[in-house]
């Protein structure tokens, strides 16, 4: 079934927003009565019913109701300095969220060569990638500059890495961690990588180094490599807690 975003499913009727409601009519072409799922970004998954279709509004008839805990899953927080082109943003805001990242802070760093973020755009798109992954968690987005980002209360967790070029045969590589929460933070530098005073007060504040291998990745995808293997360590985790209560032990 097709899948819609609502911020607010509290009611019995839905109202969708004229952009939702062109989709309905004329891409999907839909019809009254037709079952659609709906979700608000914050856990909750609606099955709804299409009523009282109209040319630039549409109703939905919500049936039932479902709820997906977030703490219970593995969160990524991921804070990432924006690049020099808003494009590779984009698309790393679209590719994170059908992976599942949590949280996206674009931190200003001393030598980011972007300082402004066109927040509302890249919800847009959060949004997009949520209805075509078929999430119920939209991400947080926020601007930050790199020196606040370190006293952020979201990032009170021991498994707190920065991903620098320096030294990569001194640190430990990203395929090796082994978390010890549900809740992991990557500070990812921007194109010039971040300033050894940077380096240096994220060590103070908890923030290991990290390999993201042999190459010199772009900052959008060294971004999308830790968002991925988040997502498998997390998928193995599962696993390995899942498979042991199957075989009734």
């Amino acid at each position: 079934m097709p899948w819609f975003f609502q911020e607010e499913l509290s009611q019995s009727f839905v109202s969708l927003s004229t952009e939702e409601t062109k989709h309905i009519t004329k891409s999907l072409r839909l019809k009254e009565g037709d079952p659609v799922w709906i979700t608000d970004g914050k856990g909750t998954l609606a099955k709804a019913s299409l009523a009282n279709i109209a040319k630039n509004s549409c109703e939905m008839v919500i049936l039932e109701r479902s709820f997906q805990d977030k703490l219970s899953q593995k969160q990524l927080y991921l804070a990432v300095a924006p690049t020099k082109n808003p494009n590779r943003m984009e698309w790393l805001v679209e590719k994170a969220v059908e992976i599942g990242v949590s949280q996206i802070a674009f931190i200003i760093c001393d030598r980011s060569e972007r300082k402004h973020i066109d927040l509302s755009r890249l919800h847009r798109i959060a949004i997009a990638a949520l209805k075509q992954s078929k999430g119920t968690w939209l991400p947080e987005l926020k601007t930050v500059s790199f020196w606040q980002f370190l006293n952020d209360p979201c990032i009170h967790t021991e498994n707190k890495f920065i991903a620098c070029c320096g030294k990569k045969e001194q640190t430990e590589d990203i395929s090796h961690i082994e978390y010890q929460q549900k809740n992991a933070v990557f500070l990812i530098g921007p194109e010039g990588d971040f300033t050894e005073q940077e380096v240096t007060a994220a060590k103070m504040h908890g923030f290991k180094p990290v390999s993201l291998g042999e190459k010199t990745l772009r900052t959008e995808t060294a971004a999308l490599l830790v968002a991925c293997c988040f997502a498998i360590k997390s998928i193995q985790t599962l696993q390995t807690e899942i498979l042991p209560l199957q075989a009734g032990v």
